[in-house]
């Protein structure tokens, strides 16, 4: 069993792949700044997912309910757009590759 500090640098590292290969392979995303960059915007939305995300999954279940779970990528799209608009460094251009990359986050934090 893992205790709650490992179970959120698990978190912080799955989002680093995810924003890795969302700025690798999605055109319109951008990290700038290298490796440390990526690191604080890693903490920052492992960050927003551990202490956000669950209020605002109570707050919105019943949308999410009758979506049958799929109002999760706009919750998902509204916490990485937070990380946007709070980082500099961190560039989405438009909403479709808002959508992507919340996307690619959400399937690397399955694991």
């Amino acid at each position: 069993m893992m205790g709650i500090g490992t179970k959120f640098i698990v978190k912080v590292l799955l989002n680093g792949l995810g924003l890795y290969l969302a700025s690798a392979y999605i055109p319109g995303f951008h990290l700038y700044g290298g490796i440390k960059t990526l690191a604080i915007s890693a903490v920052l939305l492992a960050l927003l997912y551990t202490v956000i995300r669950p209020f605002l999954r109570l707050i919105t279940a019943p949308l999410v309910w009758v979506t049958f779970g799929l109002f999760n990528i706009a919750i998902n799209m509204a916490l990485l757009w937070g990380a946007d608009l709070a980082l500099r460094e961190l560039e989405i251009e438009n909403i479709t590759t808002l959508f992507y990359v919340s996307l690619i986050i959400a399937i690397v934090n399955i694991f």
